[in-house]
């Protein structure tokens, strides 16, 4: 009989390993060899255990047997006398549930966003293992490509010109900060070396040996009509220079920039009426709170006129983006994002940067703790406009990591999608015993929808680091322990969807002692020691479950598996593969007691 494939369902999974003891079955005392009856075909898996009850040695893992009578001999033991138990059980599988965490980084914030005719370009603080440093996505919302570059990469800024994606970062920590810019093919993601060979444009190359002062790392940047425009706020200028080559071209000083962005247009080349020259439209923020619009000419870099508008009290500016000439819908409006305690992206016309001609987001901030509020952003460090006029806002909340999409055609942008990264790789997970479409990961709750195979936020538990996450119930309350990384446990009862709220009847006590092991206790569990059935499937820690059965899981190729039980028997695992995917696990009704008899080896 052919083997079934193992829980490789959807590419996700390597190969697995289930262990499982259930009740023995019928009794008897035999030889050397242990036989036994198989009713139908099917696997089975044989142990041998010492007279103290600790395992010998496994002398079968899921093998594969037609029905019938079958000895196996009771080799590569000592003389002795010894205990045989047997389990049957028919094709054990996984089945795909749906996955938490869409694209992005599982390091890191969402940083960037900038878009060219055909697509959007997204990017991280970090990434690394599944996760993604910058993502195109075209504006139905189709993932076109993904990159990362080694193990750990990140990005600061991201813009688009010229068939090619700048990319403000790089790989490592260090570099991720904006310490180089490196370029991709718009079409593929694939990196594009400079004229001279190297990959990477190092901030700190730019200057000259004797200068004065050498930043090592920019703030922000904007590409447009080919040139390169990176703004330094501790130096407090802005630096230019030639898209194609990296080559530095000239400074404007002058207020402490932040972000800035680009289009290109044209002018009167002034003493000239009537002649139009090649010009920039830039527009950039200043930390002090001001908007600053200049009109360069493009070759040479000129200042042809400037203006500065200062915004209302107390209020930031962490992303800015415009359309240009060329918009379908627009005319040059420029659209910037307010920091806390705003939260929110305003569009102005070019002409009249005073008044609010659209506004997207509740103001407020994101939801720190309590049920999930979409409508609400936090953190916005990039917004971008598709090509159908799609506003793309990258949040630097970490808890949870979103990419929001907002329409514009309206005075109030409405919320039309909304995707996360990720959980933090680190970020301990749990599954509710009661409803196996909920999961606690990376500090919120999820609900999985098998229907669409993804997942929606609903609700940020906590935003503080925690090292175990398990549910308990209790008396009919659902409760979810928490152990941080010093002092004791937190023990929180569900009160619904992602509404969670201290448990008033756990006492120092039981938060030490009667939630800190369920249901998931700590350590890997090691198929050579314990006393179990290997059924030749993977998966870490040990988990009872209502049908008598216990299940023992690894991880394999770094993952790191959790399972969960629910209420009525069946059994869930969230792997952490490609986002965090929950699956079912099948066939473990077939699991049955094969045997369980007396061995003799070899004279006494």
């Amino acid at each position: 009989m052919k083997r079934g494939g193992g829980f490789s369902a959807a590419g996700v999974l390597g190969a697995l390993g289930v262990l499982l003891c259930v009740a023995p079955g019928a009794r008897g005392a035999q030889g050397d060899g242990i036989r036994f009856h198989t009713e139908k075909a099917g696997y089975v898996s044989l142990n041998v255990y010492r007279a103290d009850g600790t395992l010998a040695r496994r002398l079968m893992s899921g093998a594969a047997l037609d029905a019938g009578d079958h000895e196996v001999p009771a080799t590569g033991l000592p003389p002795g006398e010894y205990t045989w138990r047997a389990v049957f059980h028919g094709e054990l599988g996984m089945k795909a549930l749906g996955r938490i965490g869409d694209f992005g980084g599982d390091r890191g914030p969402a940083t960037a966003a900038a878009a060219d005719d055909r697509q959007v370009y997204l990017g991280w603080a970090l990434a690394t293992g599944d996760g993604d440093t910058v993502v195109a996505c075209d504006p139905a919302w189709t993932v076109c490509w993904r990159h990362r570059r080694g193990a750990l990469s990140g990005c600061r800024g991201l813009a688009a010109d010229g068939g090619l994606v700048y990319v403000l970062g790089g790989e490592g920590t260090a570099d991720a900060e904006g310490r180089a810019i490196y370029r991709l093919d718009a079409k593929t993601g694939t990196i594009v070396p400079w004229p001279d060979g190297r990959v990477d444009l190092r901030i700190v190359s730019l200057w000259p040996a004797n200068g004065q002062y050498k930043p090592d790392r920019a703030n922000c940047m904007a590409v447009k009509n080919g040139r390169i425009y990176l703004s330094f706020s501790q130096g407090q200028f802005v630096a230019i220079l030639d898209a194609k080559s990296g080559k530095y071209l000239q400074t404007i000083v002058g207020g402490a920039p932040g972000a800035i962005d680009v289009v290109g247009t044209k002018s009167d080349e002034p003493g000239n009426p009537g002649q139009s020259i090649e010009s920039d439209f830039v527009v950039m923020t200043l930390k002090t709170g001001e908007i600053v619009k200049m009109l360069l000419g493009h070759d040479p870099i000129w200042v042809l006129a400037s203006d500065v508008t200062s915004l209302e009290a107390g209020q930031k500016v962490t992303a800015v983006t415009m359309i240009g000439d060329a918009a379908k819908y627009h005319a040059r409006d420029i659209f910037v994002a307010l920091g806390r305690p705003w939260d929110q992206v305003e569009a102005r016309s070019a002409l009249d940067t005073d008044t609010v001609s659209y506004r997207a987001g509740e103001r407020g901030g994101p939801v720190t703790s309590g049920v999930w509020q979409p409508e609400q952003m936090g953190d916005i460090r990039g917004i971008a406009l598709d090509a159908t006029g799609q506003l793309w806002v990258a949040e630097g909340e970490a808890i949870p990591s979103r990419i929001s999409v907002w329409t514009t055609d309206e005075a109030t942008g409405t919320l039309v999608r909304e995707f996360f990264a990720p959980p933090n790789v680190t970020s301990p997970v749990a599954i509710d015993p009661l409803d196996g479409g909920v999961i606690v990961a990376g500090g919120c709750e999820w609900r999985v929808y098998p229907k669409t195979g993804r997942a929606a936020c609903m609700g940020v538990i906590t935003p503080e680091i925690y090292s175990r996450a398990r549910f308990a119930v209790d008396q009919g309350r659902l409760l979810l322990a928490l152990t941080p990384a010093k002092g004791p446990d937190v023990v929180l009862e569900r009160i619904g969807d992602g509404d969670y709220q201290p448990y008033a009847g756990a006492t120092p006590a039981e938060k030490a002692s009667k939630y800190q092991l369920l249901p998931q206790p700590d350590g890997e569990w090691d198929l050579a020691t314990a006393d179990g059935f290997d059924l030749g499937y993977g998966l870490g820690g040990v988990q009872k479950i209502t049908t008598g059965i216990s299940i023992s899981y690894n991880g394999t190729g770094g993952v790191a598996p959790v399972l969960g039980e629910l209420a009525d028997g069946r059994v869930m695992v969230a792997v952490r593969e490609v986002g965090l995917t929950e699956f079912e696990i099948t066939g473990l009704e077939t699991v049955k007691a094969l045997g369980q008899g007396k061995v003799v080896v070899g004279a006494k």
